[in-house]
């Protein structure tokens, strides 16, 4: 695919920490989920597109350092939601002796974070991957700009009218689930959301009656497949355009191999957890 760089001055208003819910923006100056280029998010990540730099500047790569920055390896997504923290995937953090770092921006204009603390949710369950959600502090507050902004964090009740909409997923996991291949840039792909209700009888159907899918989760994939979030996708946005800016409705957590019939991707529900993201936070 043919990547492009749309050049244009773009002036943002003064912007503080973030960390605002969808309706705050309209009630102060601080915003949040705001992009410089405003293209349609269309196209993976498994079935998407390269993604133009400044297209998706909320998202945070999270990498893994061990044995002393030897070895250093992406290992999954999360999405910048203040000048200070990344929300990501609970599966996503540390393995023994390592260190997280949170790269932001993109080719054109990045930042490189390492993370002081790891907030899990206390009830994140690996083998079943429940509450899968987690909160890194950063050492230091990230500037913003055209390249690194803040997503806006729903408002209570309001990813209810996220169902039967599209959602954009980006991420830098595997293009093909067969293949050991990684994409050179993002990939970003747009998904029908589903409740967690219709999402758990797509699974029955397709004969997996074991996936716990409740209501801390929801879903986004088409009946066919053939688009999907991947392995190292984990952690990563699923964001939905509401009037002029970016809310954050999910998190890539988990799903049954990548873009199959009636197994849509599962991602943790950002708005069944606000009250802990906002008890660490503040």
């Amino acid at each position: 695919m043919t990547l492009f760089v749309s050049f244009f001055l773009v002036t943002f208003p003064i912007i503080s920490n973030g960390l605002k819910l969808s309706h705050e923006i309209k009630q102060s100056n601080i915003y949040c989920g705001v992009r410089a280029t405003d293209n349609e998010l269309i196209g993976r990540v498994v079935g998407g597109r390269d993604a133009v730099p400044g297209e998706v500047p909320f998202f945070a790569s999270i990498e893994e350092s061990k044995f002393f920055n030897i070895f250093k390896y992406k290992k999954c997504g999360g999405v910048l939601i203040s000048n200070r923290w990344v929300l990501t995937a609970a599966h996503c953090t540390l393995s023994w002796f390592a260190t997280l770092r949170a790269i932001l921006g993109d080719k054109l204009n990045n930042k490189t974070i390492e993370v002081e603390k790891i907030y899990v949710h206390p009830d994140f369950k690996r083998e079943t991957l429940a509450n899968d959600i987690a909160l890194l502090l950063l050492k230091e507050p990230v500037q913003f700009n055209r390249n690194i902004q803040p997503i806006c964090l729903p408002e209570p009740g309001e990813d209810e009218t996220f169902y039967g909409r599209h959602g954009t997923v980006a991420g830098w996991g595997k293009l093909d689930p067969q293949k050991r291949e990684l994409p050179r840039n993002m990939q970003i792909t747009t998904l029908p959301i589903i409740r967690y209700d219709s999402c758990r009888k797509s699974y029955a159907k397709a004969g997996h009656n074991e996936t716990k899918i409740n209501d801390s989760v929801l879903c986004a994939g088409y009946p066919e497949g053939k688009k999907d979030a991947c392995f190292g996708d984990s952690g990563g946005p699923l964001m939905v355009k509401v009037s002029n800016h970016w809310v954050l409705a999910g998190i890539v957590s988990n799903g049954i191999s990548c873009a199959k019939p009636d197994l849509p991707g599962i991602y943790t529900r950002v708005a069944f957890f606000l009250n802990w993201i906002k008890g660490i936070i503040h």
